[in-house]
């Protein structure tokens, strides 16, 4: 193996020998090689859950969890830091960011920084890299300050150097890296033009182009008749899409209005079935439908 679980067990015997912490152990399954004072524990009736009540009630310094797989187990790793007690985790992954990526979804974005703080990738039996994780509320490098946010910084130690902000950009979370942002287009700007093109496509069933004139504005290029099926009634659409980036400022224009420099992407319909549904989609999105029903729910 890598080292992962030889390190955990050196961890233990120093935290037991050296600094005379109670440590006990969840092992699934147990293979970890300490002294008979360190508690191992199994899954109690086959369930960790079941392990960690035990674990409350014992109240251990520390804990060493090996090794945490499926989601239910980032889950339990999450209940058991979050009640104060000292824990040390082994997961498989390709690198120290992919760890920190696999606690993604299981927890929320602004607990991730309480639950996981430093993460040692071991590769070859050596500690390769250590990352920290910090929460701070700014606008995520390439955006304005208008866009601040609750961000967590993945930090390179011991530089102390920031390689990947995490953040919520509308209903996913993003993990950007910071080093990228001397490329042409920023992966901020990068994101947001993946989600704008694909939200659209999936609105009214049409590609569009993007151009991002700065940090917090952008053009979309589609054909001349979807231009208003795009805005919506009073520009709700359109509204609906900049609240999803964040308040990025988006201007609809047409084909014809697009610089020669870009890519004019194919402006017409898959197929009629498609172009119905997503016209109902759009329609739906508008709200429209929202107020017929509460028309009728009144009488």
């Amino acid at each position: 193996g890598s080292g992962k679980t030889t390190l955990a067990q050196a961890i233990a015997e120093y935290l037991d020998n050296d600094l005379g912490a109670m440590v006990k152990t969840m092992e699934a399954p147990r293979d970890l090689q300490l002294a008979d004072r360190i508690t191992q524990y199994a899954p109690l009736e086959g369930d960790l859950e079941k392990t960690a009540e035990i674990i409350f009630l014992v109240r251990p310094d520390f804990v060493i969890f090996d090794e945490v797989r499926r989601a239910r187990d980032f889950e339990i790793f999450a209940d058991v830091r979050l009640a104060g007690v000292g824990l040390l985790g082994v997961t498989h992954a390709n690198s120290a960011l992919e760890a920190i990526q696999r606690l993604i979804g299981k927890v929320e974005l602004g607990l991730v920084s309480q639950v996981l703080d430093t993460i040692l990738h071991v590769e070859a039996g050596k500690i390769q890299q250590v990352l920290e994780l910090r929460m701070t509320v700014k606008a995520p490098t390439g955006m304005q300050e208008e866009l601040a946010r609750p961000v967590i910084e993945v930090v390179e130690f011991p530089s102390g150097k920031i390689t990947h902000e995490m953040f919520a950009f509308g209903s996913e979370i993003a993990v950007v890296p910071v080093e990228g942002l001397t490329q042409a287009i920023s992966p901020i700007k990068a994101l947001a033009k993946d989600s704008l093109v694909r939200n659209i496509r999936d609105w009214i069933g049409v590609e569009c182009q993007v151009q991002f004139t700065s940090n917090t504005n952008a053009n979309i290029y589609v054909p001349d008749n979807m231009v208003a099926t795009l805005v919506g009634k009073g520009g709700a659409n359109i509204r609906q899409l900049q609240d999803d980036l964040g308040g990025i400022s988006l201007s609809v224009k047409t084909f014809d209005e697009m610089p020669k420099n870009l890519d004019r992407p194919n402006p017409y319909w898959e197929d009629t079935q498609e172009r119905r549904s997503r016209a109902g989609k759009a329609w739906e999105h508008s709200g429209k439908s929202r107020r017929r029903k509460e028309r009728k729910g009144r009488r």
